[in-house]
């Protein structure tokens, strides 16, 4: 079976203040030296806005608007204007559907059937169809290997859709999906406005699969192996936005699709979407009046804004860990539990938490999952946390114990390697760590590279452990992301959590479909120490007050609907 080759993860949105003690670690990049951080009275509070754009400054640059490739949270929030799918999420994190308006399961779990809107449109004009939903899906399956972490639920649930995709790969660029035989697929069209997908096994959270990644249809025009356009203005695509400016690293410009089959709906004409990586530039920025949104402050800030007009703080479910690479590529001290517990038994979360901002604005996590995920009766990590019970918590003597039964003492220190991308959070949280870890006797060094080349290192397994943030919509799609077939490179390889997911998305009731997440949760981090669980992100950004109707759904910042005062 195919390895996937992608891991669906996320440039983690935060930013912190200080480290531990002063100074950087070494090999990061300090941040620029801070003005004040009081919130002085900005452009945006002494005059009201009057042009129906609006600007956003993000943290990391552009790298794929192509949704069967793209696994990135910034890419993503552009995404979320640009396309629209059968399911889209909520102000509530929950699947409502979108282009469906009717769907329709088969009693075995097994046979989905939507009916379209009949009023959806491209940019273009032409009308959206159920044969869209056909190639945009054969085109992801068939694209090539830079797709196979977005397709991976694809071809894990749709019948035959694994088989397509393997055959693809062998053939090639010279795959054509619109000629191919794709009858053995589950992948139908009825008629213009009925799309059948045929599952494999069931899937209790399809509804929230369809609202994002390589789900989402893509115009019939656009190249099957190649994603250059997407980086381009002027294609077509079906969300309440078209994309018709873009430089990678320094701004996007998107105007609003007068084709949108809710146009009435939506407000703002232009969404600008600017690239400043630096939190203080950021700040900066806002207070000069240079952008209405700041997605990347201090908590330092932050808190200088409580109580403000300009203070926007939503709660994300998204989390910050640390992995170990305990498969084949990693360490060998990496592959032994007793000491990846007395690794992770060493870092107290709660003063980690202090450092960056304090639990107002990062809750500690007791283990993977976030807040905001559905549980078996309500919250999912509500519900875990009111039993109990763990292990894997901050206990320095029981970190060293661990630490001489496996031979290690002060003239035999063990030594690690910590890797991370530079920013200013990652860079106060490896310090935190490395004073942590130096005080039960374990020796670090700092690898620290820019965000854009991070994560190709962190897919190939080339770290020993490293720093982990990620978008989560659902418990099973979490935990997927550690089993064997979805890594390009086994950094967790264990049969018998592979055999725990299997069964839990071989379950149709959802209920205990959701009950056996908690078992497989608590051995991947609990039992197995693979996942040191850290603290979930709130999202404090600064607004321009005069600004209204901004959301955050799911993950995805969302402006379409945003208002400017008169």
């Amino acid at each position: 079976m195919k390895k996937a080759l992608r891991t669906m993860v996320s440039v983690v949105l935060a930013a912190g203040m200080v480290g531990c003690s002063s100074g950087s670690p070494s090999g990061t990049t300090p941040s620029a030296e801070a003005g004040s951080s009081a919130p002085a009275e900005t452009a945006q509070s002494a005059e009201t806005h009057h042009s129906s754009t609006v600007t956003i400054a993000v943290f990391s640059q552009f790298t794929s608007m192509d949704p069967a490739t793209n696994g990135e949270l910034v890419n993503g929030y552009l995404l979320h204007h640009m396309y629209r799918g059968l399911y889209r999420m909520d102000e509530n994190s929950q699947p409502q559907m979108e282009l469906a308006t009717a769907h329709d399961i088969s009693e075995d779990g097994l046979i989905h059937t939507f009916t379209l809107r009949d009023d959806a449109k491209w940019s273009d004009g032409t009308p959206v169809t159920a044969s869209d939903f056909v190639y945009s899906y054969l085109r992801a399956l068939s694209y090539g290997v830079d797709a196979s972490n977005p397709i991976y639920n694809m071809t894990t649930f749709i019948a035959g859709a694994e088989e397509y995709s393997l055959n693809a790969l062998e053939v090639g660029d010279s795959f054509d999906c619109t000629t191919e035989d794709h009858s053995s697929v589950g992948i139908e069209a009825t008629d213009d406005h009925t799309l059948v997908l045929t599952l494999k096994k069931p899937c209790t959270y399809l509804n929230t699969l369809l609202c994002s990644g390589a789900w989402l249809p893509v115009h019939q025009s656009t190249p099957q192996h190649e994603s250059a356009w997407a980086l381009q203005g002027g294609y077509p695509c079906d969300g309440d936005h078209k994309l018709t400016e873009m430089n990678p690293n320094d701004k996007a410009v998107m105007v609003k699709n007068e084709y949108f089959y809710n146009a009435d709906q939506i407000t703002m004409d232009e969404i600008v979407w600017q690239v400043v990586p630096d939190t203080e530039s950021q700040h900066l920025a806002f207070q000069a009046g240079d952008i209405d949104i700041a997605t990347s402050i201090t908590s330092d800030v932050a808190k200088s804004y409580k109580g403000t007009d300009e203070l926007w703080v939503g709660l994300q479910t998204n989390t910050y860990c640390l992995t170990f690479n305990s498969g084949a590529t990693g360490p060998e001290w990496a592959q032994n539990l007793n000491l990846r517990r007395a690794v992770a038994m060493a870092i107290d979360q709660k003063a980690v938490a202090d450092v960056v901002g304090g639990e107002e604005f990062y809750p500690v996590l007791s283990s993977f999952m976030p807040l905001g995920l559905e549980g078996v009766d309500g919250d999912f990590r509500e519900e875990r946390d009111s039993e109990g019970g763990y292990t894997l918590v901050y206990n320095p003597e029981e970190s060293k114990r661990l630490l001489a039964e496996e031979g290690y003492d002060e003239s035999n220190p063990l030594k690690i390697e910590y890797y991370y991308s530079t920013n200013s959070i990652h860079n106060d949280v490896a310090t935190c760590l490395q004073q942590m870890w130096s005080a039960v006797g374990i020796e670090t060094t700092f690898k620290a590279v820019e965000s854009g080349v991070y994560y190709e290192a962190w897919y190939n397994g080339d770290f020993e452990i490293s720093r982990y943030g990620v978008a989560l919509s659902h418990p099973v799609t979490a935990l997927n992301t550690f089993t064997t077939q979805y890594q390009r490179v086994a950094r967790i390889g264990d049969a018998t959590y592979d055999a725990m997911v299997e069964d839990i998305q071989a379950t149709i009731d959802p209920k205990e479909a959701l009950r056996k997440c908690h078992e497989a949760e608590d051995y991947l981090v609990d039992e197995m120490a693979y996942i040191v669980p850290m603290f979930q992100f709130t999202l404090p950004m600064l607004k321009n007050p005069a600004l209204t109707g901004q959301q955050i759904n799911g993950a995805y910042l969302y402006f379409g609907e945003s208002t400017w005062a008169e």
